[in-house]
């Protein structure tokens, strides 16, 4: 019984390490499933979110369309700390405040 508890504990604290070592969730391609979403029609859809590291910053790629179907494209880079950055949505600056919400989202 004591060898089975030590295996275990052992075998726990490696899982552990790993997920302390595993890289950010949410990096990588996001892509939107418009047959699970529950977008009201008449709205941007972000049809592609791309998150890439570029040194202690992200670059975030954004693809999509806007209400009236004309393809909508933005590109950043920052870092998720909730201070205001300006981004350029389709040529037009507009303030926001990129934060990280937790492991696995972000408000943009």
């Amino acid at each position: 019984m004591k060898t089975r508890t030590i295996i275990s504990s052992v075998l726990l604290f490696f899982v552990a390490g790993a997920m302390c070592l595993a890289a950010n969730p949410n990096m990588g391609t996001w892509k939107l499933n418009e047959a699970k979403s529950k977008l009201v029609s008449g709205v941007t859809k972000n049809s592609t979110v791309v998150f890439e590291a570029a040194g202690d910053s992200v670059k975030v790629t954004i693809d999509g369309t806007d209400a009236s179907g004309k393809p909508v494209h933005s590109e950043w880079t920052g870092k998720l700390d909730g201070k205001d950055l300006l981004i350029a949505v389709s040529d037009t600056p507009t303030p926001r405040r990129p934060a990280a919400n937790g492991p696995v989202s972000a408000t943009i």
